[in-house]
């Protein structure tokens, strides 16, 4: 450039400095690439089931479970040994056309699934489901497997979980959790609304102890024509253990259901001669049956969950037990396949449409304070959503009508997406913090949840262990078939859980045993005059005691004055938050 020409000059500078931030973007983008693909590896290779990578017919890759499942000893023998060579060869055909029509797909069209009958290394065959979705691999085309073999059933099973009852003739565990399946499909969505029963005998133990086994469960299975009689066309009527039954039903709402357990409380009866035998002393007007049901709408829980819950809420309440009350326990989707919609719902509906199409929802931080010397920043992250009149409205006006009429997925995906992009603008501006984000019923269940989440770490390059994700302790009990893979899934990833509101049940250490957890953050109501409740500090005490035998940090929440402090500073708490330290907030600042 001549000395005096400035404008030459300046367009020069203008034309290198662009293609100077081009290039780091471009490597900035790479590096981040590789990162992706590295992290998508990993998960791959962890993955509980088996998964392969397939260009024009031949193996490019696959993790250890897809070896495991085929025999096959080394990487070397599978990448010599097209796909198709492990598939049945009268289906051969029909799985080539189906690849080619996956290959043929855009991106954007998802994944579709078959099922093959499939051939190993030792020439033994098994049944199962191939999944196929378009996928890329060191930046070449290419075909993702994945691989589900079906469930064998045993030759001999157990009496808790028979294929058929003998004294009955009806179908027994593994047949009525075929039918929920069914009912559910491969994403856990019900095409229609159905329910499930769990009916328990209530002389049952009782008979089989004073008339012995045999004797005893034939006469349990005398209860199986009257239900049969009552149940009808309405669905699958099966014998699920000795003294229990299982319905699935169709199209019942909360009065049918309602009304249908009260018919089988009343007029399903045992023999009154075998009814006097495990009723002695018992008044002949009590019911033989314990009924139990939960309804199914929309997005659910896995079949042996639903089984589960229904189960037990047959079951009778614990007497004795002391817990704090909880008149505003959130709604979970249980709650709201029971409810009908609520006044006031359509036209907070409108509003939460308005503010998922228009950005009006705003995250709040809230500072969770270590009282053990921990310097790490752990905020949990709140919503708050904009009316019409720029008021914000906490999320107990929303989050209700939400779930009820089936937003909370995309409130969920709004809050997770921008608490990832504020971790990493934060983590990069060289604050070390971390965020608890909570995942509701609805989006847990989602199966497709956690590559959702992957791709918001790839996107704003966000690590995992920069986060922990949060479970409601009322809605873990029925979904630990849908949250025990989840969690293990988070893991791999190095992101934290917890469970809140935890507390409320009556036997909190099966939650520890059941699932993974590093924190737990109680009820509210454990803090509420905490300071002048002895019967209150020793709960606390305890649970305290409890989570540390499990290795998980407890969290109390809803702190709100300083002698709360002190005695949970004595009962060896490992965190606190509520509004005495600080007041949600949209600055990511603890105040001093």
């Amino acid at each position: 450039v001549e000395r005096d020409d400035v404008e030459h000059l300046q367009l020069v500078v203008g034309r290198e400095l662009s293609d100077l931030r081009q290039r780091r973007l471009a490597k900035s983008l790479g590096q981040r690439l590789q990162q992706c693909e590295q992290r998508a590896q990993e998960l791959v290779e962890t993955a509980g089931e088996a998964v392969a990578f397939v260009q024009d017919g031949l193996h490019v890759d696959a993790n250890p479970a897809y070896l495991a499942l085929f025999r096959l000893r080394t990487m070397d023998d599978l990448q010599v040994t097209p796909f198709l060579d492990l598939i049945d060869p009268e289906q051969r055909k029909s799985v080539r056309e189906f690849l080619r029509e996956r290959e043929r797909a855009g991106q954007l069209d998802g994944w579709a699934e078959m099922p093959i009958d499939a051939l190993r290394a030792d020439a033994s065959r098994f049944r199962g489901t191939l999944v196929v979705a378009r996928s890329e691999i060191d930046a070449e085309p290419c075909l993702r497997l994945t691989l589900r073999e079906a469930a064998e059933e045993p030759a001999h099973p157990l009496p808790s979980q028979p294929l058929a009852s003998p004294q009955t003739g009806l179908p027994g565990f593994a047949e009525l959790i075929a039918k929920v399946s069914e009912r559910l499909g491969p994403e856990g969505r019900a095409e229609r609304p159905f329910a499930v029963f769990y009916i328990r005998v209530r002389p049952g133990a009782s008979l089989i102890r004073d008339i012995g086994l045999s004797r005893g469960l034939a006469a349990i299975g005398t209860l199986a024509d009257p239900l049969a009689q009552i149940v009808g066309d309405l669905g699958t009527l099966a014998r699920v253990n000795d003294d229990g039954f299982a319905l699935v039903a169709d199209g019942l709402d909360e009065f049918a259901a309602e009304s249908l357990s009260r018919r089988i409380r009343s007029e399903a009866r045992l023999p009154k001669a075998q009814a006097g035998k495990g009723h002695a002393g018992k008044s002949s007007s009590e019911p033989d049956c314990e009924v139990g049901y939960v309804l199914v709408g929309a997005r659910a829980a896995a079949p042996s969950d639903l089984l589960d819950e229904a189960f037990r809420a047959c079951r009778a309440p614990v007497q004795g037990v002391v817990r704090p009350t909880d008149k505003n326990k959130p709604t979970s989707l249980a709650a709201r396949t029971k409810q009908t919609a609520e006044v006031g719902d359509s036209a907070m509906t409108g509003m939460i449409e308005h503010a998922l199409a228009n950005d009006r929802f705003i995250l709040v931080y809230q500072p969770i304070v270590s009282l053990m010397g921990d310097n790490q920043e752990n905020y949990t992250v709140l919503l708050r959503m904009l009316d019409q009149d720029e008021n914000l409205l906490d999320a107990q006006h929303f989050i209700g009508p939400a779930i009820r009429t089936g937003l909370i997925e995309r409130i969920d995906k709004w809050a997770i997406r921008h608490a990832i992009q504020a971790i990493g603008e934060r983590r990069r501006a060289g604050h070390h913090l971390n965020f608890f984000i909570n995942l509701a019923e609805d989006s847990f269940r989602d199966p497709g949840v956690m590559i959702w989440i992957c791709d918001c770490l790839r996107e704003f390059d966000v690590r995992g262990s920069w986060l922990t994700f949060v479970f409601q302790e009322e809605v873990v009990d029925g979904n630990l078939s849908t949250l025990n893979p989840l969690v293990e899934s988070l893991k791999k990833i190095k992101c934290r859980v917890a469970v809140n509101r935890f507390g409320g049940t009556d036997h909190p250490q099966m939650l520890l045993q059941a699932l993974s957890l590093d924190f737990v953050l109680l009820l509210p109501q454990y803090a509420q005059g905490l300071a002048d409740d002895p019967q209150k500090q020793q709960q606390l005490l305890s649970l305290a005691n409890l989570t540390r035998e499990f290795n998980v940090k407890s969290v109390v929440t809803g702190v709100e004055d300083a002698r709360t402090l002190t005695i949970l500073w004595t009962a060896g708490v490992d965190y606190v938050q509520g509004n005495f330290l600080q007041r949600p907030s949209p600055t990511l600042e603890i105040a001093n």
